[in-house]
């Protein structure tokens, strides 16, 4: 059944295209309005619009060794072509849809997203297909709207990403949001996914200018077999900094995963301030060197941004600079980040190592600093810049071991989108 969703989702798509194409031949009849990216008919309550965007990152280690392969170098500067997310989205009626697809840089699965949504009312909506799990704002956010370029390290390490389930949406007046749902796993295109999996996401707001929510999920996992020839993969959770080095690996897991989460958000005009806290726990049942049960791993960590539109734009899921290049500046925006995450067993007696099976997980951990800029010289154009600064509690898995110290990064990103 899951190897036909996909093939069902891009008929559908070809179909939509060739529609789009068929009322572009033709004179659009009463109502019906063909704009630059969408077709529209308000009478007929119907809305077809394309969507996407590329990105083209930069990455500079101005304080890392430098990087030949004579010296084994950690870090290189170098250029990559991130994404290239192009779909549909549509909506007739009490149906709304969208579809997604990476076709050029991502690796493993392409497809992104793929729902169809029914509002039998605002307070209850039913939603299938893949779509993310709905956990953690931040990663619920597009990559193409993030505040910086990469997301912060506890999101990334511990919330959940796309997979195929079934989820109940909707808002009970002014001042509730909820989302909750089943699942097939947590990634369906990650090695360490879960098994089935329940989420469920609550926001309350109290006034306009202040959001208030709690995430959850649970799932299990189910160890690779050893044994034999077989070298099977830990999957347990992996933290990985901003500048992409990885001080915490996975450990072997089996069992109960469960994350939680809460964040705080507040709006006033050009200004936004929020945060994010997040936990997962593992089970590690049989996972010892005897295969003995070993305690639970944890990871949990927590970030806090800030953001100024300095031009005087609202902040706004999607910005639109209110001049555009040539009538203005553009639209501008100064943002800073502190973070922190940090895994560890939940027993902490014993010996300490940092081996996969350890009894006792020898604690890693990671702080840094993050002050972006971005620029809206367009409504189709963003250009962004960031510096990144990290600092490793344990320097023995510090990029370079022994060295206890800050380690820079400079990334930047061109993006061009439709508006």
């Amino acid at each position: 059944m899951r190897a036909r969703i996909p093939a069902l989702v891009a008929a559908g798509l070809l179909l939509a295209a060739a529609a789009g194409a068929q009322e572009k031949k033709k004179s659009p009849p009463p109502g019906w309005q063909v704009k630059p990216f969408s077709i529209e008919n308000p009478s007929a309550d119907f809305r077809l619009a394309l969507q996407g965007y590329v990105q083209a990152d930069f990455r500079s280690f101005p304080e890392w060794p430098s990087a030949d392969e004579e010296s084994g170098a950690l870090h290189a500067d170098e250029f990559e072509w991130r994404r290239l997310r192009v779909g549909l989205e549509g909506r007739w009626k009490r149906l709304t849809f969208e579809v997604d697809v990476d076709p050029a840089f991502e690796e493993g699965d392409q497809l992104k997203d793929a729902w169809l949504s029914l509002r039998l009312a605002k307070a209850f909506q039913v939603r299938g297909g893949h779509m993310k799990l709905p956990v953690s704002p931040e990663r619920l956010t597009s990559p193409s709207k993030t505040d910086f370029v990469e997301r912060a390290a506890v999101v990334e390490a511990i919330a959940p990403v796309r997979d195929w389930g079934v989820m109940l949406h909707g808002e009970i007046g002014r001042f509730l949001e909820y989302q909750g749902g089943v699942f097939e796993g947590d990634g369906s295109s990650r090695d360490d996914r879960a098994g089935t999996t329940a989420s469920a996401r609550l926001v309350l707001k109290p006034a306009r200018w202040l959001d208030l929510g709690g995430s959850f999920s649970q799932g299990d996992v189910e160890a690779a077999p050893g044994g034999g020839t077989l070298d099977p993969e830990p999957k347990g959770f992996s933290g990985r900094s901003a500048s992409g080095f990885r001080f915490f690996p996975p450990v072997f897991v089996e069992g109960r995963r469960l994350r939680w989460g809460a964040d705080a958000r507040i709006e006033a005009g050009p200004v936004a301030l929020w945060g994010e806290f997040l936990e997962g726990r593992e089970q590690r049942r049989g996972q010892g060197p005897t295969f003995e049960d070993l305690p639970d791993v944890r990871g949990d960590g927590w970030s806090l941004t800030a953001t100024w539109l300095v031009t005087g734009e609202k902040k706004t899921r999607t910005i639109r600079p209110d001049h555009s290049l040539f009538a203005g500046p553009g639209a501008l925006e100064i943002a800073v980040r502190y973070e922190e995450l940090r895994f560890d067993d939940v027993s902490n007696k014993g010996f300490e190592s940092a081996g996969s099976r350890a009894a006792n997980v020898r604690p890693a951990g990671l702080r840094a600093f993050t002050g972006g800029l971005t620029w809206w010289p367009s409504p189709f154009l963003r250009l962004m810049g960031d510096v990144v600064v990290e600092r490793y509690d344990d320097a023995l898995r510090a990029p370079e071991p022994g060295k206890d110290g800050n380690y820079v990064s400079l990334l930047g990103r061109v993006q061009v989108h439709l508006p």
